[in-house]
């Protein structure tokens, strides 16, 4: 702000004239102030605001560049109030000298160094504080920028993954298969062609919708419905017009494939997962029986989904286990177009 050419311009002259008037209080009653005003000393005190003003700007940038705010803070003060001191005393000394032909007095050269020492030091407060929270913001700055690339490499990790645990399953199905049924085969490596392809192609998208989450889901299914001799069914009950609500790209596979992974599935006792939708929160729910395997390993699924929607939506993911029945609740990003000199996307 001080060197703000309008702050340079205007400030002094009105600064000059209020301590023109505040001199004048101190040195008169207020009903002679009239009689004792002087255009001329008002000129006088607007020049010495102005070369105080300058001086202290250039004082305050020498200290900026030499020494840490912390340490200058003191020196800027006391420097300032030195410079104020001088520049006012040899001014107003000069000034009473040659051009009034008389020394000043000793009380009223005291007033101008009281007057114009407080003013450098509200000046320099003014430069601190201003300096302080320009470095208050940066850092906070810098802490945003920092915790959005966080997330952002959390999110392009979660969206281009590979799982390598469907991959060796899936290929140790396809060399059965090969030398079994080469029909069947073909169609399982379109299959897991699919949820690959997917992965790749999604790379670089922010959202998918949920009718092709849906797919992928289905493809998933059917690889591993070999390993789990089609134990494994998915029921959709989700309205018409959520299939083509945006969704994180992967979001419902790794879920499915995580919820096959931690239970026990075989002829006599199934897997079946139901995705419903919750109107009154948005949420996409996975409902599902528990009945987890004894051995299951550790996952950071739910918290990885977790940390990617956080940049999207305030909503939680949440995990609910009721009786014997299992609850994972996904929130549905609103993707909002506004209409702006360009067009622009947020969302919420």
């Amino acid at each position: 702000m001080i060197n703000n050419a309008f702050f340079r311009l205007l400030a002094p002259p009105i600064y000059g004239v209020l301590v023109y008037f505040i001199l004048l209080l101190i040195n008169n009653e207020v009903s002679n102030v009239g009689n004792t005003f002087s255009e001329q000393e008002v000129y006088v005190c607007i020049g010495l605001t102005y070369l105080l003003s300058e001086s202290l700007r250039i004082l305050a940038a020498f200290l900026n560049k030499s020494q840490a705010l912390r340490s200058s803070i003191v020196t800027h003060l006391f420097a300032g109030m030195v410079i104020s001191i001088l520049i006012t005393s040899a001014s107003i000394s000069a000034y009473f000298e040659y051009v009034l032909g008389f020394s000043i007095a000793n009380s009223q050269l005291i007033s101008f160094n009281i007057i114009f020492a407080f003013s450098s030091l509200l000046y320099n407060l003014l430069f601190l504080s201003q300096l302080y929270l320009q470095k208050e913001n940066k850092r906070h700055l810098k802490e945003e920028n920092m915790l959005t690339e966080t997330l952002e490499k959390q999110l392009s990790q979660f969206k281009h993954e590979v799982n390598p645990q469907l991959l060796y399953d899936s290929l140790e199905t396809l060399i059965t298969l090969v030398h079994k049924n080469t029909e069947e085969s073909e169609d399982y490596i379109d299959e897991l062609s699919a949820v690959y392809r997917y992965i790749l192609s999604n790379r670089n998208s922010e959202f998918a919708t949920v009718s092709e989450e849906l797919k992928i889901v289905n493809s998933i299914v059917n690889l591993l419905n070999y390993k789990f001799a089609n134990g494994i069914t998915v029921k959709i009950n989700l309205p018409p017009n959520v299939l083509e609500s945006p969704m994180i790209p992967g979001t419902l596979p790794n879920l499915v494939e995580g919820v096959i992974r931690k239970t026990i599935v075989n002829q006599n006792s199934p897997l079946n997962i139901e995705l419903l939708y919750e109107e009154d929160d948005d949420y996409v729910v996975l409902q599902h029986k528990a009945n987890d395997r004894l051995d299951i390993k550790k996952s950071n699924i739910i918290s990885d989904i977790q940390n990617t929607y956080s940049v999207y939506t305030e909503k939680p993911v949440v995990e609910i286990k009721a009786y014997d029945q299992q609850y994972i609740k996904v929130p549905l990003p609103k993707v909002i177009e506004e209409p702006l000199s360009s067009k622009s996307v947020t969302v919420s």
